[in-house]
């Protein structure tokens, strides 16, 4: 009997970098979750909490993407994740300078993987292109939103929880 298609190790050493990234995604969301809850923005740590899952769901994505074409891929070992924020504008900065690492990382290795030709892979990862926007846009608007604001004032802060977040 003859064994099925496998993607090719390029293709697969392409994938695996954003398979460790979206874990690692995962887990900083984890973070910024929990230390927004344990200042009191509880809104937040809600919204942070739901982006800890949406990226669990993208590792999972392509985990069963390689998985449905033949591979067993190695599970990535994760850095510690940050555990510790200046402010919740700090939070916020760092989601978004992952989030646009993240978006910079999907377009390189789109390129690469259209170069090869494997179209079928490209198309796959438009989805994931299309979430680095969306999100990229996301946090940009609360950037946008906290310029000007002084980001040790608790208390505008938390007045602003609910634009941000809500």
């Amino acid at each position: 009997m003859k064994k099925p298609e496998r993607l090719p190790k390029e293709i697969v050493d392409l994938l695996l970098p954003r398979l460790n990234d979206e874990f690692k995604a995962y887990y900083t969301y984890r973070s910024a979750s929990n230390w927004c809850k344990n200042v009191g923005f509880e809104k937040a740590a809600s919204y942070f909490a739901k982006e800890s899952e949406d990226e669990l769901s993208h590792a999972k994505g392509i985990e069963l993407f390689l998985v449905d074409w033949n591979v067993t891929p190695d599970l990535p070992k994760i850095d510690k994740p940050i555990l510790e924020f200046s402010g919740l504008a700090d939070v916020i900065q760092k989601a978004y300078d992952m989030e646009y690492a993240l978006y910079v990382a999907y377009e390189d290795t789109s390129a690469k993987v259209f170069k090869t030709g494997d179209l079928c892979v490209f198309d796959f990862l438009q989805a994931y292109r299309g979430i680095q926007t969306k999100s990229v846009a996301e946090y940009s608007d609360m950037i946008n939103i906290l310029d000007g604001v002084d980001e040790k004032d608790k208390f505008k802060l938390l007045l602003l929880e609910e634009k941000l977040f809500g």
